[in-house]
């Protein structure tokens, strides 16, 4: 590198004494690639001599990310300081610590720079001709030089631009002219947050995510870096009434419609489809997190999409089912954690937890809980079979205070089978729900 930096000098005291004219223009429109001063490079002070590197009692700048996220595109700008000079240029390079190229750099739409041809697989960006704006009168807060740098993956770790900045005098030589250098270090930060393909699926059943989801019910949305890496497990009401629209740091829109969240965690978030995309055939979701928005994923979405909460969440197994007007589960006892459990009797009336039920009479906006009186009960009228056998159902829409939360009353058959985990299934709109357990008392 030294020999090199020993031929560009030569090569550029032949050109002052021989072709300085041509030399001087040939500079103004750009200057050779490989002369920011890094990774052992020159700087243009082997070529505009007469003042050592950075002694003309000015500065070049960068202004970068601190952090970067890979394929985010991020604005950059290099800018000039130095109150007695007139014209004004750059060069800057963007490498990783290794010295290879990071990411994509992209010249300006103002015309004021432009890329150069590439070296060693390095690619440069420059001042144009039109760029050094020779005459410039704000030079005391500096010339700056706007461009955009497309970031690499994060695995390309900390990304180095090196900058060379040259205050000129503007006397048509290259003698006395100021150069200047200097390096920030861009760090790879968190990626942004994806959410997986066919990944928002009902929160109750967790059918695949192929399956329509109905508007007003409660999903799951499952990818990874979907907030800002806490666990939020509860949400509450906004001054408005209505449930938060961002937690942990993480917002959700459904076609551009903010989704109120029930639950934040880096993998899975917990909300509400909102009830503005009623009669939509499907809607785009995307998740931003730390100022990041996902890629848009299609959820397909329809006027009925039943699913029956369960113990554990799962879809699957003892449904969240209690025995009516009491906080009593319809499970065998002893089988549920810190909650009374025990087998419900033929002609009891049992509460089905659920969701996705449809559209509803007296509806609460998106967010908003539903109300008491008078209570919002569902267009379509459901149906329940316990153990394969009719149900009579009393009552059938969303649960007093809750958000998307809809409940269904029934009582249990006479000729119901006994059981640990007799099956139940509820069809509302000829879609059947995900089938649960419940326990039944013999004769």
């Amino acid at each position: 590198m030294l020999r090199r930096r020993r031929r560009n000098k030569l090569w550029c005291l032949v050109l002052l004494a021989l072709l300085v004219p041509i030399l001087v223009y040939s500079y103004a429109e750009g200057p050779p690639s490989g002369v920011t001063g890094g990774f052992g490079e020159p700087t243009c002070v082997d070529c505009h001599i007469g003042t050592p590197l950075n002694g003309g009692g000015g500065k070049v700048t960068i202004t970068a990310p601190q952090s970067y996220s890979s394929g985010i595109a991020y604005p950059i700008t290099v800018t000039v300081f130095d109150s007695v000079q007139r014209r004004w240029g750059f060069e800057l390079s963007a490498r990783t610590q290794a010295g290879k190229q990071a990411g994509t750099l992209t010249a300006g739409s103002d015309g004021f720079t432009q890329l150069l041809t590439p070296l060693s697989g390095t690619q440069y960006i420059s001042h144009s001709l039109s760029g050094t704006r020779n005459g410039t009168t704000d030079k005391g807060s500096g010339v700056s030089f706007n461009f955009t740098w497309v970031a690499p993956d994060a695995s390309a770790g900390p990304v180095v631009f090196n900058a060379a900045g040259n205050a000129a005098n503007g006397d048509g030589t290259q003698f006395f002219d100021h150069i200047y250098s200097t390096s920030v270090v861009s760090q790879p930060g968190a990626p942004p947050p994806s959410v997986n393909a066919n990944g928002t699926v009902n929160n109750a059943s967790f059918a695949p995510g192929t399956n329509p989801l109905a508007p007003g019910a409660i999903a799951a949305i499952f990818g990874t870096n979907l907030n800002d890496g806490s666990s939020n497990p509860f949400t509450s009401f906004g001054s408005d009434g209505k449930l938060l629209t961002m937690l942990g740091g993480a917002s959700v829109t459904f076609n551009g419609i903010p989704a109120p969240l029930f639950s934040s965690f880096p993998a899975q978030l917990n909300v509400e489809i909102p009830e503005e995309l009623a009669g939509a055939t499907s809607a785009t979701v995307q998740v931003t997190a730390g100022g990041q928005t996902s890629a848009p994923q299609t959820v397909p979405l329809g006027p009925d999409s039943p699913g029956i909460f369960t113990i554990p969440p799962g879809g699957t197994g003892q449904g969240a089912i209690q025995i009516a007007n009491t906080a009593i589960f319809a499970a065998p006892s002893g089988s549920i954690q810190g909650a009374q459990a025990q087998p419900a009797n033929p002609g009891d009336f049992l509460t089905i937890y659920c969701t996705g039920l449809g559209a509803v009479t007296n509806p609460p906006a998106t967010g908003a809980p539903a109300p008491s009186n008078p209570l919002a009960t569902t267009i379509a009228i459901p149906q329940v079979t316990i153990g394969g056998i009719q149900a009579n159902v009393t009552f059938y829409g969303l649960t007093p205070g809750f958000v998307g939360l809809y409940q269904v009353n029934v009582q249990v058959p006479a000729g119901s089978p006994a059981g640990d985990a007799v099956p139940l299934v509820l069809t509302i709109g000829g879609q059947p729900s995900n089938t649960v357990s419940v326990a039944i008392s013999g004769p």
